[in-house]
């Protein structure tokens, strides 16, 4: 608690997905066999220029693959920041409190008739392994309705229960 108001965060680190490392091994193959090749191929200095091109750009790009989120509730908003590579922070999303529809567990009956909703947007801010527990969050912002997935600690969900009590389920 800093002052009189309420402050969490909570740190999650994402699951690297298959897809992701199907791009950064098909990136660093490319790479590998333009470089090769126009090492073969004497006079194609192009070619190794290109594969040289795609390693340092792999050498740069690998780390945005590795993306964590972190939660940090303040006086009734939470933040979604993405840190990408440990160290390149972005806020995805600022959602307040009083202006949620429901919180509740992923698989709670609170959110059985929210679940059904045309035109939703969904944001993803889990860590996708299946370990935490995943609170969702309906919402409209900007006159976009939005399902908001993450993970957050005991005690962040104690904080938003605190600032919107009829809106908030732990079961």
């Amino acid at each position: 608690m800093i002052g009189n108001g309420l402050y969490t965060e909570t740190y999650v680190k994402r699951k690297v997905t298959a897809g992701a490392t199907l791009a950064k091994g098909a990136m660093l193959f490319l790479g590998i066999v333009l470089m090769l090749g126009g090492m073969l191929f004497l006079g194609s200095g192009l070619l190794a220029f290109l594969g040289v091109a795609v390693l340092i750009a792999f050498y740069f790009v690998n780390p945005m693959f590795n993306i964590d989120w972190e939660y940090i509730f303040c006086d009734g908003q939470i933040d979604f920041d993405r840190i990408s590579g440990g160290e390149r922070r972005k806020n995805m999303l600022r959602i307040d409190i009083d202006n949620i529809d429901v919180m509740a567990p992923e698989h709670s009956h609170e959110l059985d008739s929210y679940n059904h909703q045309q035109n939703l947007t969904v944001k993803d801010f889990t860590s996708k392994t299946g370990e935490g527990k995943v609170y969702c969050i309906f919402a409209s912002k900007d006159g976009q309705r939005m399902k908001i997935m993450f993970e957050p600690s005991e005690t962040m969900v104690d904080y938003c229960k605190q600032k919107g009590m009829r809106k908030v389920f732990t079961m």
